[in-house]
């Protein structure tokens, strides 16, 4: 997939890329809003306005892991979400449609054809798109054809942005399952908000209620964010913190539910005891990452590997129990911890102070290989990694396929901090031209075999004997994936997972 040219295109790169690392400006937000004002703008698919993540390879496979894994989703609709079943069919249309729009992007750009080509391969995603849209959703003729090109075109250019803004953050590939991610939601929210305030019903139950607070509240932080990148004023200390106010008045109190949001929280957080028990449980977390992280930077020492790795084994502390006893609590608590994510990110992108400096020394302690740009991807990915099968799984919390919901924590959380353990201790066998130790994938293998037998043993999870040969066959495929890619395995590994369990 790699063209002859492309390690040269990448070293004329490097130059711009330098200074991603000191001036706002022209990294992360700032240099998307940089690109669009230059003068001296290039070819649209030119790799050297590009700068992907060293040492690494470009990752084209990672764009059909949503795809297949949105297709596997259709298999665990149940009866209490059949109304959300043409949405579910959309959406799996469209992450296929943003699919083929990432390979024929790198056949474009990485491929040397004729005009007539180019111009056939940019008309393929619409097209194939449009036509899905129109044949499996049953849409009439003029939505399909407006959305499927309107959708691949809007991902065509947010994908390119993304990687010309945030410089040697992303791979290829990685780019293309964040960027994916962004628009299904998107799509998402906008069908959700625009059928609610367009005469649509109050949410009828506990979790839908939780829903719509939690879709309401990441779409306008979405907002928020594209408003730093159209409007660079917003990024002065004084009127972030305004907008910052504004938002948080948004989410609590915009009327999507009955009550308001912030009373319709409170109810429910107050409402059972044993919920309020792991909410306790879970502030106790988050104050033993916080100690965790002040030690580690009070120690002046990088973080290594296993230090690392303490943050697998909390994040699985939170996700088992929660989604075992408190699926809707965990649930928010997902969307919670993702916009806390993203406002501390962007307190430290933009040198926001107080808290820019503090945030900017914790990043340089913890970040490591797959860190090279800005933009802080490990913690991003380990959370997104852990929420993915919660995320895209139809009613969650109605008794359905826990399994597929732990995916991210059986491959991430378990599977891979065994393999990290035992091969840096134990490992002495390295697999061909992987850095990976055979130790290390054989512990990473049999730690998700032992955690499932448990759940099995105490009763959590119920097993049946297609599901122990999925979940065997998946973690055979996660850890030969995690010996040998170099691709961000927090993002990788789940979406693998849950894709093979699904199919039980």
């Amino acid at each position: 997939m790699r063209s002859p040219a492309t390690d040269s295109e990448h070293s004329d790169s490097d130059s711009d890329s330098v200074g991603c690392s000191t001036d706002s400006q022209s990294s992360g937000l700032g240099a998307v809003r940089h690109q669009r004002r230059s003068t001296q703008r290039t070819d649209v698919f030119s790799l050297k306005a590009m700068a992907p993540r060293p040492n690494a390879g470009p990752g084209g496979w990672l764009c059909l892991l949503l795809p297949l894994a949105f297709v596997v989703r259709l298999l665990h609709a149940t009866p209490a979400c059949k109304e959300q079943a043409r949405m579910q069919w959309l959406l799996t249309v469209a992450a296929g449609g943003m699919a083929i729009e990432t390979l024929c992007f790198f056949v474009y750009a990485f491929v040397k054809t004729g005009i007539l080509v180019k111009c056939l391969v940019s008309l393929l995603p619409g097209v194939a798109t449009s036509l899905s849209f129109y044949l499996l959703v049953d849409t009439s003729l003029t939505f399909a054809i407006v959305v499927g090109f309107v959708m691949t075109s809007a991902y065509q250019q947010i994908y390119i942005y993304t990687l010309r803004g945030f410089q040697r953050c992303f791979t290829y590939g990685e780019a293309s399952v964040f960027v994916q991610g962004l628009v299904l939601f998107a799509l998402s929210a906008i069908h959700r908000l625009g059928g609610f305030f367009c005469g649509g019903s109050w949410p009828s139950d506990e979790f839908e209620t939780l829903d719509m607070i939690m879709v309401n509240a990441l779409f306008c932080l979405l907002l928020f964010c594209v408003a730093l990148v159209l409007f660079p004023s917003l990024r002065k200390p004084l009127r972030f913190y305004m907008w910052t106010v504004l938002l948080l008045l948004a989410v609590t109190c915009t009327p999507v539910t009955r009550p308001l949001p912030l009373l319709a929280l409170v109810q429910f957080l107050l409402r059972d005891g044993e919920r309020l028990a792991i909410l306790v449980f879970y502030m106790l977390l988050v104050v033993l990452t916080c100690l965790t992280v002040a030690w580690q930077i009070g120690s002046s020492a990088k973080a290594n590997t296993r230090v690392r790795k303490i943050f697998h084994l909390l994040i699985v502390m939170v996700y088992i129990p929660g989604l075992i006893f408190e699926c809707a609590l965990l649930y928010l608590a997902t969307g919670v911890a993702l916009a806390a994510f993203v406002v501390l990110e962007l307190l430290r992108l933009l040198k926001i102070p107080p808290f820019a400096d503090r945030l900017a020394v914790a990043f340089s302690t913890f970040k490591d290989e797959k860190d090279a740009g800005e933009l802080a991807l490990t913690p991003f990915c380990l959370l997104i990694g852990c929420s993915m099968p919660i995320w895209m799984t139809p009613c969650p919390c109605s008794g359905g396929n826990t399994l597929a919901l732990l995916s991210g924590i059986l491959a991430v959380g378990v599977g891979d901090t065994a393999a990290s353990v035992v091969g840096s201790k134990l490992g002495r066998n390295k697999w061909g031209r992987s850095s990976r130790s055979l130790e290390g994938t054989i512990a990473f293998v049999v730690s998700i075999l032992i955690a499932v037998w448990l759940l099995e043993t105490t009763g959590l999870v119920a097993m049946s004997q297609a599901k122990w040969f999925a979940t065997i066959f998946a973690a055979l495929n996660s850890a030969l994936v995690e010996a040998f890619t170099d691709q961000v395995d927090n993002l990788v590994l789940p979406l693998i997972f849950y894709t093979i369990v699904g199919l039980a």
